[in-house]
């Protein structure tokens, strides 16, 4: 049995984070996934904001935020037709608090939360996967248990 099929207690015991990037490989014609990140916590909470800063992270270095960097000038702030790209559906996500709600309820209750993001040429994927450890052997406990003092 595998450590994420096992339910032996009701949330998960730890939080496995992942953010990946799937595009072509030009003059190829394969399809190739690059892991960008991981990480890996016992809360929900630390899980969602490590992956909002990597929405951010991915975000900023696509497209530099116009309203907080500070190569836009006041010049080049001009009202646009919003048209919905990668860099600004991955801020809207990490920013909206409703989403960030109903995402920690989803992990708490041991379901994976993955966000898919397409861009031009490639796809962003950032994943929280909960896992459930097995149970430790009688007398033994997981490395993440305290001991009595």
């Amino acid at each position: 049995m595998s450590p994420d099929t096992d339910t032996t207690s009701a949330e998960p015991a730890v939080y496995w984070c992942e953010v990946a990037a799937e595009g072509p490989v030009y003059s190829t014609g394969r399809v190739v996934r690059y892991v960008l990140g991981t990480w890996q916590t016992l809360s929900p909470v630390l899980a969602l904001r490590w992956l909002r800063g990597e929405a951010r992270r991915i975000a900023d270095r696509l497209d530099p935020d116009p309203a907080t960097s500070r190569w836009i000038t006041e010049a080049m702030r001009q009202p646009v037709t919003p048209v919905p790209d990668c860099p600004a559906e991955l801020r809207v996500w990490a920013a909206d608090p409703a989403d960030q709600r109903a995402a920690r309820a989803h992990l708490k209750a041991g379901v994976p939360l993955t966000v898919t993001v397409p861009d031009t040429d490639c796809r962003y994927t950032l994943t929280i996967r909960p896992l459930h450890l097995p149970a430790p052997a009688p007398g033994r406990r997981h490395w993440w248990q305290r001991r009595p003092h």
